[in-house]
C-alpha cells in the first residue's frame, strides 16, 4: 500500500482544492488516484523522494499539477453529479406522494360530481360538516340521558340506547382522533413537505461551487445537527487535550492530537513548536477529516466501529488501526479499507468487533517501550472509547 498522507499533503500544497474532495462517498476513491498520479509523475512511491522530484524539477512540478487539476475537475464533476441525483431522488418521491394524495382526493370529487350531487368543493368541506354533526348529535343525546327519569325506559329501549350511544362514542373518538389525533398530524406532515419541496425547487441547482454539495447535502432542518464525524471527533479531541510536549513522547510537541510532524505535512513545511501550540480546533478539525476520517472511510463503517477505528488511527496511525479492524474480521490485513473490509464489516456484529479491536488495541500498547509512563493513561482511554462505541452502535 502507499503511503497515502504524505502523498496527499505534496498533492495538497500543489492544489490546495483538492483537499476539500477527500470527502463524502468517493473519497476512497480520490485520494487512492492521487496517490497514483503522484507515483507515476514522480517515479516514486517514496514521499520524501517524491516532495524532492517535485521540488528540484519544476517540469515535473508542473505536469504533477496538471494532472492533479484533471482530477480536482473529474472528483467535482462527480460530486456534483451524485448530490443531483440525491436530491432528485427525494424531490421525485416528495412529489410522487403528493400527487397520490391530490389524485385521491381529485378522484373523490370526481365520482361525487358524477352522481349528480354535490356542487364543486363541496367535499373540502365535509369533514367539517359531519364532524359538526356527530360532535352535537353525541351532546345532546348525552344531555337527553342525564335528563331522562331512571327506570322510564322498558329493556328493549335500553337497549337501543346503548346500541345509539356506542355509535355515538365511537363516532365522536374519531372525530377527535381526525382533527387532534393522526391524521392531523398526516396533514401537518404533507404540508411540511411541500414547504420543503417549494424551499427546495427555489434553491439554486448548483451556482455556486460544487463542493457546496459535499459540504452540506442534507436538508435545511438537518443542517444543525452533528455529524457522525463531528460526534467522533469530540471523543477524540475530549481524550487528546490540549498542548503537551513530554520528553517520553515519542510524537514530540503535540496540540489537540495533533503532532508537530503531522501539522509540518499538513502545511507542506516545518513548523516549531510554538505554531503546534497555536494550532487552531478548525485547522485540526480538517486535519482530522483528510488525514484520518476520510483514509480510513469511516463514514461507511458501521456505527461504533467508525470511532473505534477513528481514535486508534489519531493515536496510533490509520494503517495500524486499519489492520487491527481487519483482524479483527479476518480479512486481509493490508492496511488500506476497500469494498472487502466494508462488507464485512457491515456483516459483522457491531459491539463483538469492537470488543476484539480494544482488546488488540490493549496489545498493541502493552509491547510499546513508552507502557510504563502511558500505559495506565492508555488503558483508560480504550476503556472510555470503547463504552463510547458501545453506545453509539446501541449495545
Amino acid at each position: 500500500m502507499l503511503p497515502l498522507i504524505p502523498l496527499l499533503s505534496l498533492a495538497g500544497s500543489l492544489v490546495p482544492e483538492l483537499v476539500g474532495l477527500l470527502g463524502g462517498r468517493r473519497a476512497g476513491e480520490v485520494a487512492g488516484r492521487i496517490a497514483e498520479v503522484v507515483q507515476q509523475v514522480t517515479g516514486t512511491a517514496d514521499p520524501e523522494g517524491a516532495a524532492r522530484a517535485v521540488q528540484e524539477d519544476p517540469a515535473k512540478a508542473d505536469a504533477l499539477r496538471v494532472r492533479l487539476e484533471e482530477i480536482r475537475a473529474q472528483a467535482q464533476a462527480l460530486a456534483l453529479q451524485d448530490a443531483q441525483s440525491e436530491r432528485q431522488a427525494v424531490l421525485d418521491t416528495l412529489r410522487a406522494e403528493i400527487a397520490d394524495r391530490a389524485r385521491a382526493g381529485g378522484t373523490m370529487d370526481a365520482a361525487v360530481a358524477a352522481a349528480g350531487g354535490w356542487p364543486a368543493g363541496a367535499v373540502a368541506v365535509t369533514p367539517a360538516l359531519l364532524s359538526g354533526v356527530v360532535v352535537v348529535g353525541f351532546f345532546a343525546f348525552t344531555a337527553w340521558l342525564v335528563r331522562s327519569p331512571p327506570g322510564s325506559a322498558d329493556p328493549t329501549a335500553l337497549t337501543l340506547l346503548n346500541v345509539v350511544i356506542g355509535a355515538l362514542v365511537a363516532g365522536f373518538t374519531a372525530v377527535v382522533n381526525f382533527w387532534l389525533g393522526s391524521s392531523q398530524g398526516s396533514r401537518e406532515k404533507d404540508r411540511a413537505m411541500a414547504a420543503w419541496q417549494e424551499a427546495q425547487a427555489r434553491r439554486p441547482a448548483a451556482a455556486a461551487s460544487p463542493l457546496g454539495f459535499l459540504a452540506a447535502p442534507a436538508a435545511a432542518p438537518l443542517a444543525d445537527r452533528p455529524t457522525r464525524f463531528d460526534l467522533c471527533l469530540d471523543v477524540v479531541l475530549e481524550k487528546e487535550g490540549g498542548f503537551v510536549d513530554h520528553p517520553a513522547d515519542p510524537g514530540g510537541a503535540t496540540n489537540l492530537g495533533i503532532t508537530l510532524r503531522t501539522l509540518s505535512a499538513w502545511r507542506g513545511a516545518p513548523v516549531t513548536a510554538e505554531e503546534v501550540r497555536a494550532l487552531t480546533r478548525e485547522e485540526a478539525k480538517e486535519i482530522y477529516r483528510a488525514h484520518y476520517w476520510n483514509v480510513m472511510r469511516c463514514e461507511d463503517l458501521p456505527r461504533g466501529v467508525d470511532l473505534m477505528v477513528f481514535d486508534f488511527g489519531v493515536n496510533a496511525g490509520p494503517a495500524r488501526s486499519v489492520k487491527t479492524l481487519q483482524r479483527a474480521l479476518g480479512c486481509n490485513p493490508d492496511g488500506g479499507v476497500g469494498p472487502v473490509t466494508l462488507a464485512a464489516a457491515r456483516r459483522a456484529a457491531a459491539a463483538p468487533l469492537i470488543e476484539a479491536m480494544a482488546r488488540a488495541r490493549l496489545d498493541h500498547y502493552a509491547a510499546l517501550p513508552g507502557f510504563a509512563s502511558f500505559g495506565r493513561g492508555w488503558t483508560r482511554r480504550v476503556e472510555e472509547v470503547r463504552r463510547q462505541a458501545l453506545l453509539m452502535a446501541g449495545s
